[in-house]
């Protein structure tokens, strides 16, 4: 996959990325399951520097600070519809990156082959008991 494009469920909020994506992940931590109202997060982390929200998007962030990992996690939501799109994250792991959500890319259809495969899941400790795991790197965190 090289460069995508994504928004938002009304369409208001746009975002593009050029580039192929640092990592692809499943999340299992809290704080995604919450913000996701799922029982993980599918997302791939993206440079930055190649991340751009279409100018005049409704883009809103809310400060969580009690990860528990003990970082900092900056969601962006479209301020219409309340789709989550991305999110950011004040440690050295997540700083320069764009951790975005993978179901707000846009594909057409026969496209999400496209979509990079998950090559871990990350934080493994809260996977729900019925979620089977992926045949890729298991982790307890964020190793």
């Amino acid at each position: 996959m090289t460069g995508g494009k994504g928004s938002c469920a009304c369409g208001k909020t746009k975002y593009t990325f050029s580039g192929d994506p640092v990592m692809t992940a499943i999340c299992h931590c809290l704080d995604c399951r919450k913000l996701s109202s799922s029982a993980f997060s599918t997302a791939l982390l993206v440079p930055s520097s190649n991340f751009h929200f279409e100018a005049g998007a409704p883009v809103k962030t809310v400060d969580l600070q009690h990860h528990i990992d003990g970082i900092d996690m900056t969601p962006h939501f479209c301020g219409n519809c309340g789709s989550w799109m991305c999110k950011t994250a004040d440690d050295d792991r997540f700083r320069g990156m764009h951790i975005v959500m993978a179901g707000t890319l846009d594909t057409e259809e026969g496209q999400d082959s496209k979509v990079t495969a998950p090559q871990a899941e990350l934080w493994t400790k809260y996977r729900l008991d019925w979620v089977k795991p992926l045949d890729v790197k298991q982790c307890v965190g964020f190793e």
